[in-house]
């Protein structure tokens, strides 16, 4: 794992308001059934069916069995990484489920004081070299945390040393101290069930759960021509990144280097040998008719990023 702390303060604040931001406006979709219009007929029918449709899919989410936050057996303690502390989420999938994401996001407790605060905007002025202006906007938010990961992780089995984040940012929690002033606020347990990728949501204050009525497909591959030329990843897990008729770019999930050093083999064994560049965790190369393939490794969530183009013209 390695140190990529950046101290750039005004990214510092930038990642943190993008961040939450994001997840204000994600949290304030309209759920609801669309509303007939008044100006049109066949308008107003179109939208009854739209809000029947919607009503079924809520009532099959309600019947399908799901997964709960008690299949997650989840830790946060400090450990060391590369013979450096941290603050870490470890987690054992004791569901039936193959979980493809987990994210716990962490708010700041009720019992905090305002001297827990003020030692806390202290530490984290000195840490981070923050001027006193960054320090009173972070002020004004309370204070946050949040642990993810992209790892595929099977029934029964564990993921661990999850680095967890001050805030909604990208800055690396090492100290167990911050971490006591807060407590976990929501899980996001994405999980495969059926071929699709489906996402619960834990509410730990309300102890509610909600289901997003979005899927994805668990297995996902273009049936363009260039999906015929670079070798179908073993795995459970392919998202797909870019797809036309020029690219085609996907995340195999699940991988380890080996896995990955084997399919960079079979491509080599397909003709991508000209031109080859190549280190441990990456590899491009074109093939005789200058089709362009380019492969690497992400060993933190055990992924391989695959993009294959076209020759241009």
């Amino acid at each position: 794992m390695k140190n990529t702390v950046k101290k750039n303060l005004c990214t510092f604040i930038a990642v943190i308001v993008a961040a939450s931001a994001t997840i204000v406006f994600a949290g304030c979709s309209d759920n609801g059934a669309p509303q007939a219009s008044t100006g049109s007929e066949g308008v107003a029918s179109q939208t009854s069916d739209d809000a029947s449709a919607v009503s079924q899919t809520k009532q099959l989410a309600k019947k399908r069995e799901t997964i709960k936050i008690d299949d997650i057996a989840w830790n946060v303690d400090q450990g060391i990484v590369d013979g450096e502390k941290y603050v870490l989420l470890d987690y054992t999938n004791n569901s039936k489920y193959t979980v493809t994401d987990f994210e716990m996001t962490f708010k700041e407790k009720g019992s905090v004081t305002e001297e827990d605060k003020e030692n806390f905007y202290n530490e984290i002025k000195d840490k981070f070299s923050m001027s006193d202006d960054d320090i009173s906007e972070l002020k004004q938010r309370d204070i946050s945390m949040h642990a993810e990961t992209e790892k595929i992780v099977e029934p029964g089995e564990s993921a661990k040393n999850i680095n967890c984040y001050y805030y909604s940012g990208i800055y690396y929690l090492k100290d167990i101290n911050h971490f006591n002033l807060v407590e976990p606020d929501v899980a996001t347990i994405k999980y495969i069930n059926d071929n699709k990728i489906y996402t619960s949501y834990y509410d730990f204050s309300t102890k509610k759960y909600s289901e997003d009525e979005n899927t994805e497909e668990a297995y996902y591959w273009t049936t363009s021509e260039l999906g015929t030329k670079i070798p179908k990843p073993d795995v459970n897990v392919v998202k797909k990144s870019i797809d036309n008729e020029d690219s085609f770019g996907f995340e195999a999930y699940g991988l380890s280097l080996d896995q990955f050093n084997e399919y960079v083999d079979k491509c080599k064994q397909l003709g991508f040998t000209v031109d080859e560049s190549s280190y441990e965790g990456y590899y491009s190369a074109d093939d005789k008719d200058g089709y362009n393939v380019y492969l690497s490794y992400k060993e933190d969530d055990d992924y391989m990023t695959v993009t294959i183009d076209a020759p241009s013209e």
